[in-house]
């Protein structure tokens, strides 16, 4: 069990890192081929898009789920203060604390599965979790490079690429998580201390889905790595063909 959310959490931290430099060098080639900012917006939503409507659309199914009316959704970027970009909204009624966290996590959570499945079905997950659980650095590597070799590699690199940068919460979705989260740890807690049968029911199926969760991320952090590689190719290439440079 330890392993396997050490790894879980290992993975998803580093997806958390890469997320940031994967936006920094889309919004950075956009500039440079655009030299202007408002478009440049445009632009570079534009490789997110996908990533950016499963967002948006998992808020309001989840909403609607709940019974939270939905006021409106776009799609359309939007710059927000302190020159952050927002890719997409959903503007939702008030409701009570349990179901704006739940609409707030609804993305991550419709994220975490799908990339969850193409993992397991398309890039071969289970080699990957064997190798992770044994802890050998080469098996990872070779399980996770093999990837490349999956039917279709290409377009579910694609896919990939931007569910993963598109699926984090912002700190609007976060607002009501505290509390949510506070109880979901004494709940744990009070399980694990007093209802030790419980626990040990649930145990395995924990173990099964950390394991599982940890091999698609691993993937998706390789897969966030080779794109961003391919971006900073690519920044260079266009900064050198149009005499511009962006600085942070």
């Amino acid at each position: 069990m330890l392993v396997s959310l050490l790894a879980f959490l290992i993975a998803f931290g580093a997806l958390l890192v890469l997320e940031r430099a994967a936006h920094r060098k889309l919004q950075e080639i956009a500039l440079l081929l655009t030299g202007h900012a408002d478009v440049a917006i445009y632009l570079y939503s534009i490789p997110l898009l996908p990533g950016v409507a499963l967002h948006e659309l998992s808020h309001v199914a989840m909403a609607k789920l709940l019974g939270v009316r939905v006021r409106a959704m776009t799609l359309f970027p939007q710059r927000q203060r302190g020159g952050t970009v927002r890719l997409g909204s959903v503007e939702v009624l008030r409701s009570d604390t349990l179901r704006s966290a739940l609409i707030g996590a609804a993305p991550l959570i419709t994220g975490l599965l799908a990339l969850g499945l193409i993992g397991l079905h398309v890039f071969d997950g289970s080699a990957v979790a064997e190798a992770l659980m044994s802890g050998n650095v080469g098996a990872i590597v070779g399980s996770i490079v093999a990837t490349l070799q999956a039917p279709d590699s290409l377009l579910w690199f694609y896919i990939v690429f931007a569910i993963a940068n598109s699926m984090m919460p912002s700190a609007s979705d976060t607002q009501s998580w505290p509390p949510v989260l506070g109880c979901l740890g004494i709940l744990t807690a009070t399980i694990v201390l007093f209802a030790v049968d419980l626990a040990q029911t649930l145990a395995p199926a924990v173990e099964m889905t950390l394991r599982w969760l940890a091999a698609a991320l691993s993937i998706t952090a390789f897969i966030d790595l080779v794109v961003i590689a391919l971006l900073a190719s690519i920044a260079a290439v266009v900064a050198r063909a149009t005499g511009r440079r962006v600085e942070y």
